[in-house]
């Protein structure tokens, strides 16, 4: 039955548009214009699945009814509701709100999206993860210009560090400070392929 329910989200929502949108014109709210993560002020992480539709088959009360019953059944053993779902436009659109980075990593797991397909995510204080070793700051440059970044002025930032290893477009209600290598920076949305790639984010 997991499987079946996870095919046909699968189905309804893997494939996304170009653009992640990412913030809205508030700076402050999710406004996802492709399949994206987003993470919150506090630190509590978002995914958006977003797919081209041209068929009238589904309205926005069957989607949200479907998806809610596959979360509550399929999905029961991990920390994830959906936040809202839309089929307008000519696209559908569904966000959901998770409890942790390991509820987010669980629940894409069974999607089978191409760009969005995580084999870890972490959500840590750059406190935490300079203590822990996590990163440092020679594997880190400037998000907006590449510039080299000091210990000194990373170890000040009061923000998060995110480690993403896979396929992912990440967004942020904060400022996208520090990238490492590889980590592709489009209207401050962090495109990671690969990794572990880590993002400083304010």
């Amino acid at each position: 039955m997991k499987k079946m329910a996870a095919l046909g989200l699968a189905a309804l929502l893997a494939a996304g548009l170009s653009g992640c949108g990412g913030r809205a014109a508030g700076g402050n709210e999710f406004a996802p214009a492709e399949n994206s993560i987003y993470i919150a002020e506090d630190g509590k992480v978002s995914s958006a699945f977003v797919e081209p539709y041209e068929e009238e088959y589904y309205t926005e009360d069957s989607l949200k009814s479907y998806l809610e019953e596959a979360l509550a059944g399929q999905y029961g053993d991990l920390n994830v509701t959906l936040r809202e779902c839309a089929v307008e436009n000519g696209s559908m659109k569904a966000v959901f709100d998770y409890g942790s980075p390991e509820d987010l990593v669980g629940f894409l797991a069974d999607q089978k999206s191409e760009d969005l397909d995580l084999a870890d995510f972490q959500v840590e204080t750059v406190e935490t993860a300079l203590a822990e070793g996590t990163v440092t700051a020679d594997a880190l440059v400037g998000a907006a210009d590449g510039s080299p970044v000091d210990f000194e002025t990373l170890a000040r930032q009061k923000g998060y560090v995110v480690t993403v290893e896979g396929t992912a477009s990440v967004c942020a209600q904060g400022e996208i400070l520090y990238v490492s290598e590889g980590v592709e920076m489009t209207d401050g949305t962090a495109r990671v392929d690969g990794g572990p790639a880590f993002l400083v984010i304010r």
